[in-house]
């Protein structure tokens, strides 16, 4: 069991200088880790917002034009159930974005209509009288649904902002429609609030091929089923004609709709119907990849649709084979290609004048998922730690001191020797749990010390099992070789086993958990891995170099 081969040997070596390595960032002062390569740079690990600060947004959701959104789906719904039931009417629109009104030709038909109404969705509320219904979502469930929206707004920026699961941020609700949002140790928030910005809302619609037909840029008037979006080449050439405008449809006007930026800025736009064929949360995958080089080698981004979505995106291509079919992402189009066959395999690409770096982010957006309203900064600044120096020099203390004591109890323990042993055991588990966060980028608060403190006790709990097992093995007088080999071996098992339930216990923390319990999961579950090495190969090594060199006849245990 002591004896190790060599190359085992040179490899656990190798290893610990390594962690030494990719730790080493960490303690550099800024002068010396300024003279570092980049990739060397950011190999460290990154203070939490309770010991550092970090970016502060408070974003406000568009709850309006999520409503208005969804009292437009129903109109749309009416008008087919209308057609239906052979109810004819004068007008059928939205008011002031809280109800539909129906204005019926035939006050007889009324009844009609309301059947037509109760077969869209039997909860909603009709009122008025004679020839006019008002047709509204119930209070309840308008509730419901901006908490929803809210909800759904925050697990995706969470997504968005931290994939990974390592950067803890806080992101919370404030109010009915506002969501705090802070990051830890963000300096340039430029990409982050790229990122928040983003909608990501993919939908895929029919060209209108009648009202293209007229050659009509941006005709007068649309029928009722039919809206402008522009397109991405479109968007390119006014930012390059007249960055201006561009600037304030990106920055001083967000919440334009498409057709509202078709109209008052007027670039190539594209006539689609309102229906969405499939729609962007029926993804169930999507990532950056090129075309083959026979067709150029382009950045592209490949989807992949859930079983609901690949059914119907097959029947909606079958059924339209020959006509344009629009992909709109956000507010625009950034392709409509001509469907040539029926596509039933449940993944598609979406090609354009991408660059691989757009094609990864969107792919990240589409993988999160889409925002199910547009979200505004409405203030944005820096914080500072909550914490303060004092609480984090305390707090540095404390674990110096605590790590210091339970060095002290293993060297009376179990003497100088092995307890110097388990020592340095537990120092290289902690660099190497130092070096897998620095990897990781991990942001380190104060859970998260927390969960290295108790890897500090759990590192030197499994070398008690191993002494006490040889201490057993000595007292029946085996030999001082036999003792420490047959004591290792029975005692690894009862360490390994107590180490993975552990860790079980820290990857269901990290799977269910969020924010600081991340942090709490990842550190503890770190120093569990990094433990199983130390604790079976690490003081392995050690002991089998000291069995070598000293031959022992007496374990000084």
């Amino acid at each position: 069991m002591l004896n190790l081969p060599r190359w085992q040997t040179i490899a656990i070596i190798v290893v610990t200088v390594l962690a030494g390595l990719l730790a080493l960032p960490n303690l550099l002062p800024a002068s010396v880790d300024a003279m570092l390569p980049a990739w060397y740079q950011a190999s460290r690990i990154n203070l939490g917002l309770d010991l550092r600060g970090g970016a502060h947004f408070l974003l406000e959701a568009d709850l309006r034009g999520v409503m208005n959104e969804r009292l437009t789906n129903l109109s749309d719904s009416l008008r087919g159930e209308m057609r239906k039931q052979q109810v004819t009417y004068k007008s059928l629109d939205i008011d002031n974005g809280k109800s539909v009104t129906i204005v019926l030709r035939d006050e007889g038909q009324r009844s009609k209509a309301l059947d037509g109404v109760r077969a869209v969705d039997p909860a909603l509320v009709v009122t008025g009288s004679g020839d006019t219904m008002n047709v509204a979502y119930p209070d309840v469930e308008l509730t419901r649904k901006r908490k929803e929206v809210i909800d759904q707004s925050i697990e995706i920026l969470r997504r968005r902002v931290d994939e990974t699961g390592t950067i803890e941020p806080t992101i919370v609700r404030q109010g009915d429609d506002r969501i705090l949002l802070q990051i830890p140790g963000i300096k340039d928030t430029t990409e982050l609030k790229r990122k928040i910005n983003q909608t990501a809302k993919l939908t895929f619609h029919l060209v209108d091929e009648n009202v293209a037909a007229t050659g009509q840029n941006v005709p007068s008037a649309l029928p009722p089923t039919t809206f402008l979006v522009p397109t991405r080449e479109g968007m390119q050439a006014l930012r390059a004609a007249d960055p201006k405008k561009f600037d304030e449809i990106t920055t001083a006007n967000p919440r334009l709709t498409p057709e509202q930026i078709c109209r008052r800025y007027q670039p190539p736009c594209l006539p689609v119907f309102k229906r969405v064929v499939v729609g962007g949360e029926d993804l169930d995958d999507a990532k950056s990849t090129f075309e083959n080089q026979q067709q150029g080698g382009r950045p592209i981004i490949s989807f992949t649709f859930n079983g609901p979505g690949g059914r119907a995106f097959c029947a909606a291509t079958r059924a339209n084979i020959g006509k344009r079919l629009a992909i709109q992402l956000d507010s625009e189009i950034i392709s409509a290609p001509v469907v040539q066959s029926a596509i039933c395999g449940g993944s598609g690409i979406i090609t354009g004048q991408f660059t691989t770096q757009q094609t990864q982010e969107q792919s990240l957006l589409l993988r999160s998922g889409a925002l199910p309203a547009t979200l505004t900064i409405i203030e944005e600044r820096t914080v500072g730690a909550d914490l303060g120096a004092d609480a984090i020099h305390a707090g540095t203390v404390a674990a110096l001191v605590g790590t210091a004591f339970v060095i002290l109890f293993m060297l009376i323990s179990y003497g100088p020797l092995f307890g110097g042993f388990a020592s340095l055991a537990m120092m290289v588990n902690m660099l190497l749990v130092f070096a897998g966060m620095s990897v990781l980028g991990a942001s380190l608060t104060l859970p998260g010390i927390a969960g290295l403190v108790l890897t500090v006790g759990m590192s030197v709990d499994s070398n008690v099992l191993i002494y006490e097992r040889v201490r057993e093995e000595k007292a029946n007088g085996r030999s001082a070789f036999s003792a420490l080999a047959t004591g290792y071996e029975k005692a690894l098992t009862a360490v390994i086993d107590s180490n993975l339930t552990a860790l079980i216990a820290g990857v269901l923390l990290f799977g269910f958990g969020a924010g600081p319990i991340r942090g709490f999961a990842t550190s503890l579950s770190l120093g569990l891995l990094t433990h199983l090495f130390t604790a079976t190969i690490f003081t392995r090594m050690i002991l089998a170099t000291w069995v070598r060199w000293r031959r022992p006849t007496e374990l000084p245990i």
